[in-house]
């Protein structure tokens, strides 16, 4: 086998899977397909070139070892999903033509969630929400077969069980992680309690009698929507980015589609189909806080990507640690949790910003705590091969996180591959670490500062060469540490 054949083989392959998935969730064309794609680049996903890189890896060590430990990861992970790509074409597809009847009225099921989100009448949110069932149970057919099939993998690669498999190919360790969002859990549990029984007063229901279809319609906040008009969205980051030397108009390898199309997937997303050359970010604006948040986060991706070098081999580019680039999409997410970027880039007065920063640091909790029940969850789900009750437990589990009632039917849904849970967790923790020293560097407003910009461009063009841990090692602290997000979240909601 040549490896260096291998290694473009699998860049190509990358790019054309990308363009794949980008053409069903822009709303282009209904079906995946991508079988055809694996059939081209079948030689990648033998179990023998499986066996072959994982023995190179084994005897290398020096930067060979590294970038060879990502060769294996991408074409360990490819080779399972080479086998499963039957069940994500089915489920992609159906995703994608599925339909729902409200009101008399055909609604794609994509669009469903946004219409909850916004629908004040409770009793019709409620109605919504479980109109989507048997679309889910017709989903988790597909998931629970596809499931079962990546534990057997896992066994079959000579692992222990699929999370140690993960833990293998993403190379750090899952139940550290765990661990510290427990603590995390019962540090914040008070706090979060008080300050969301406080928020669902205006929704005249307790944590205990909340729903998911609540807390959709509560984090959308269109209160707030007069500071977060939907025809600013995209100028809002701009704004932003040149507050940091940064004039994304200028920039020609990056892409925006910010057109609206039925299809078209409703969360905002990024697409880095030729790194660092043609990068696009997908929303879909509709105002609102979480719009803004969204069109920052996937902005913070689209920099990443768009500023990687581009001489960096395949492996630096396209695979490596994702929680690095989940870290500068946080750290630019949470931009509105900061009362003086609200008021520079917003125009939001004193008094309205200590209201909505309230509303947001609970926001963020929500989710920090749901992840953390996640991870409870998915090891749990993950440590074993038979999935049978585990519907139950992802409702218990969740339920004791977060306080609000869950579907256990959701119990696939809410999972995705390779422990992605763990890689947002330790990227939620690195962006106040990362945070933290470009204020040290760049003074308290980092964000409209160009020497933030110039760390950041540094940083960027690493690509994911490095792991959050090592990157948290560069820029001053020994390791990831939950102390400064816990401390963060209580001196703003107590």
């Amino acid at each position: 086998m040549d490896m260096e054949k291998i290694r473009k083989d699998a860049e190509r392959f990358t790019k054309e899977l990308e363009e794949e998935y980008y053409q069903n969730l822009g709303g282009f064309k209904d079906e995946l397909n991508i079988s055809a794609i694996y059939g081209r680049y079948a030689h990648l996903f033998r179990r023998s070139t499986v066996d072959f890189v994982r023995e190179l890896r084994d005897a290398s060590d020096g930067e060979d070892r590294r970038q060879n430990s990502m060769l294996y990861s991408f074409i360990a992970s490819e080779y399972i999903g080479n086998i499963v790509k039957e069940l994500d074409e089915k489920y992609m597809t159906e995703d994608a033509k599925a339909k729902v009847d409200i009101d008399g009225k055909e609604v794609p099921y994509r669009q469903v969630s946004i219409m909850i989100s916004n629908e004040d009448s409770r009793e019709k949110r409620s109605m919504m929400d479980d109109l989507t069932d048997p679309i889910v149970e017709k989903h988790n057919e597909i998931l629970k077969e596809r499931m079962l099939k990546l534990h057997d993998l896992a066994l079959d690669l000579g692992y222990d069980n699929y999370m140690a498999m993960v833990e293998d190919l993403k190379g750090f360790e899952i139940m550290p992680v765990k661990e510290m969002m427990e603590r995390f859990l019962k540090d914040t549990e008070k706090v979060y309690v008080n300050s969301m029984n406080s928020a669902l007063e205006k929704l005249g229901i307790t944590i205990d009698e909340a729903e998911r279809h609540d807390i959709s319609y509560l984090f959308r906040a269109k209160e707030y929507d007069r500071y977060f008009p939907k025809d600013g969205v995209v100028e809002n980051w701009k704004a932003t980015m040149r507050g940091i030397g940064i004039d994304p108009d200028s920039q020609k390898n990056v892409i925006l589609d910010t057109e609206e199309r039925p299809k078209k997937y409703p969360r905002a997303f990024t697409m880095p189909l030729e790194v660092p050359d043609k990068v696009i970010l997908f929303i879909t604006p509709h105002g609102g806080q979480d719009d803004y948040q969204a069109m920052l986060h996937e902005g913070g991706h689209t920099e990443h990507f768009a500023h990687a070098d581009r001489n960096h081999p395949f492996e630096y580019k396209y695979l490596g640690d994702v929680s690095v680039s989940e870290t500068y999409a946080f750290l630019f997410n949470y931009l509105p949790t900061d009362a003086l970027w609200l008021n520079r880039y917003l125009k939001i007065g004193e008094e309205q910003v200590k209201d909505y920063l309230g509303f947001a640091f609970l926001n963020k909790l929500f989710f920090l705590r749901r992840y953390a029940s996640k991870i409870i969850y998915e090891v749990e789900l993950h440590s074993r091969r038979d999935i049978d009750g585990m519907d139950a437990r992802y409702k218990e589990i969740m339920e004791k996180g977060l306080r609000i009632r869950h579907k256990a039917n959701r119990y696939l849904l809410d999972v995705d591959d390779g422990f992605y849970v763990s890689q947002y967790l330790r990227a939620w923790i690195f962006e106040v670490q990362l945070r933290k020293h470009l204020m040290d560097n760049a003074g308290r407003e980092w964000f409209n500062s160009p020497t933030a910009g110039e760390i950041l461009r540094k940083l960027w063009s690493h690509g994911q060469k490095y792991s959050v841990e090592e990157l948290a090692r560069m820029v001053g602290y020994e390791s990831l540490d939950t102390g400064p997000m816990k401390e963060e979240i209580l001196e703003n909601l107590t």
